[in-house]
Parts: C-alpha cells; structure tokens; sequence
C-alpha cells in the first residue's frame, strides 16, 4: 500500500472514532449520581440581591417523563429529573411554560401537553421550601400555547387563584433589588406575561441570551461562542442586572446534541465526530476536542453546551477577578458537576457571597 492510501486510511480512522464520553455537566438519567444540594443558599449573606447571584436553572423544567412516539421524546424532552429532583440537586430557577385551560394552567412545550399542571409545580416548589426555608425559589412563567374553548376568566385572574393557594411561600411584587434574606422560605415570580408583571419581577428587563434555534448540528460552536460572551458579560457586568444564559438549543439539532455533543442522547453515549481533521496547530473549531490524534493529525469531534460552560464557570471560579457572579444558568439536561460549578461561582475569592 503507498503512503497516500496509508495516510487517507489514516484520516478516515480518525474522522469516523468515537468512544463513550461520560461526563457528568451532563445527566440524561435520573439515576445518575447526583449530590444532594437542598441547602446551599444557607451559605449565603441575607444581605446579597437576588441579581447579584449565580443560579442554576433548567429550560423547559417540566419535559420529565415525557413518553411519545421516540424521536418526538427526543424533541420535545429536555429534563429527566422531576421538580423535587431538581430541586434537591440544586436547581433554584425553573421555566415554567402554560396554556389556559378552562380555568387552571396546563404545563406546555409549545403545543405538546406534558400531562401536568402548573398547580404540580408549584406543590413540589411548596414541600422543597417548607423543609428548606433557608431557600428560596425563581420561576419563569411563560404563556405557551393559546388558550382553550372552556375559558371564563382572564389569565390574569386564574393566576390570582393560583397565589391564593400558595399564599403563604409566595413573595408578592419584589422589587428588583430584592434579597435572598427577603426571599428566603418564598418563590419569586419571573413574569414573561405582561399581565403578570405586577406579580413579580419582569423578565423583559433582564439581559438574556437565549439563541435557541441551530439550523445543523454544525451552528453549536456558535451557540456556544454565544454562550460565553454572555458569561463573561455577566461576570463583568453590573451587580444590579439580571443576567440570564441559557445553554439549550434545537430546531435543528435535539436538545440532547446541543447539550451534549453525542450521537444519542445516553449519559454516556459517543461524541458525535465532525468528520474534519485538525492537522498541527490548524485552530477549526477551537472549543471542540480533539479526540483521536496521530503524528498530529486529530479527529475533532463535538462538543456539548453543559460541558463547554461547566468548563468556563469551573476556570471562573479561581482567583482571578471578575467583577460579579455569571448570573442565571438555564441548561438542558444538567449534570452534578454542572451545577456544582455554578453554585461554586458564588464564592469566587473576588466576590465571595458567603455568609
């Protein structure tokens, strides 16, 4: 065989690798080894505004046990822990999406009914803050689908209802400046709805990134360029700003790739390969690994959201300064290590928020 057949051989080796990738920023089965974290806000001052904090949070948290036809699942799913999971792991910001239906709020992704109801959220929210009042919890409520034939009453008025019930862990109208020692023991309403937006704070007011759609698996390292300028905004941005970062995506792309980079959604299943080939120091793609190398010729594969962030907030977290935390993280299918980093970032040296 001459050398350029050996060196093509070579090349479609190395392009085609894959290996399990097993890493724990993401998590796409609730088995999977978790830390309890249902505590951790006690470690910080009274005195620090919600703002100020570093949240992490899940996309579309109500997608869990979605069962339909398979490849809908992988569309339409982006969570496997249920609410108390997630809390108890360590979310404290959940997205919460609604559709009127008669007069209570079913739980939504667009038009799909995810057999839920906003009423099962917010019972989870009650039992985790009742024995945990050390925390306190952020919802995002979103108006998802439009509404059904058997309304009577306006959203406004049903969401009063829901208030009415709950009562006793809701803080009412925060201002923006509000304090995690405020907040303690309550959930604070991130209102999208503008009849909403006297109810809690205003979501149109905060600086978001949330550039969901990828056309091809080949837009994720732009969707994640986008997610770290917004990191590095955040963390150099002003302590009174809202910064929100969500690392999920589709469209073109499963929630699952976009999280992970693998060609299925397991926990530990193969990175998906680009099927390019990185010789010497050639910088393509330079946040995507280079997973198989021989006499410096590298596959380069994809790489995850979950990952790549975890990676950044984790560099973040050391000595070196930045002016505040990264702000609200919104992520599909989070992992322990994940949400580990981000709760850790509240204690950077430069801005230690603990108590």
């Amino acid at each position: 065989m001459g050398p350029l057949r050996c060196l093509a051989g070579l090349l479609c080796c190395l392009a085609s690798s894959a290996f399990a990738h097993l890493d724990d920023a993401y998590s796409h089965d609730a088995h999977d080894p978790f830390t309890d974290k249902h505590a951790w806000m006690s470690m910080i001052r009274d005195n620090v505004r919600l703002s100020e904090m570093a949240l992490p949070g899940t996309h579309d948290s109500a997608t869990f046990d979605v069962s339909l036809f398979p490849i809908v699942t992988d569309i339409v799913s982006t969570q496997t822990l249920d609410f108390d999971e997630q809390l108890r792991y360590g979310i404290r910001v959940l997205d919460l999406r609604i559709r009127q239906t008669g007069d209570a709020f079913a739980l939504h992704h667009g038009p799909v009914y995810l057999d839920k109801m906003f009423g099962s959220a917010l019972e989870s929210i009650r039992r985790f803050l009742k024995a945990n009042p050390s925390e306190t919890v952020l919802f995002r409520i979103k108006q998802e689908h439009t509404p059904d034939g058997n309304v009577t009453l306006s959203l406004a008025q049903v969401f009063e209802q829901y208030m009415a019930q709950f009562s006793d862990i809701y803080l009412k109208a925060p201002g923006a400046g509000v304090t995690l020692g405020e907040a303690r023991g309550k959930f604070v309403v991130l209102s999208n709805i503008a009849e909403l937006n006297n109810q809690g704070l205003d979501y149109a007011s905060f600086d978001i990134q949330d550039d969901s759609t990828l056309k091809t698996n080949w837009d994720l390292h732009e969707k994640y360029l986008k997610v770290r300028r917004h990191l590095h905004r955040a963390a150099a941005g002003s302590p009174d700003t809202f910064y929100v970062n969500y690392l999920s995506g589709s469209v073109g792309s499963f929630p699952y790739f976009v999280a992970s980079g693998h060609v299925s959604s397991g926990t530990d299943a193969a990175r998906l390969s680009t099927g390019l080939i990185a010789l010497g120091d050639v910088d393509w793609y330079p946040f995507f690994p280079r997973t198989t190398c021989a006499m410096r010729v590298c596959s380069i594969s994809f790489e995850g959201t979950n990952t790549l962030a975890r990676d950044d907030i984790k560099d973040m977290n050391g000595p070196g300064p930045t002016q505040r935390t990264v702000g609200i993280i919104m992520a599909d299918f989070p992992g322990e290590s994940l949400i580990a980093n981000i709760i850790a970032n509240n204690h950077n040296p430069t801005h230690d928020l603990g108590r």
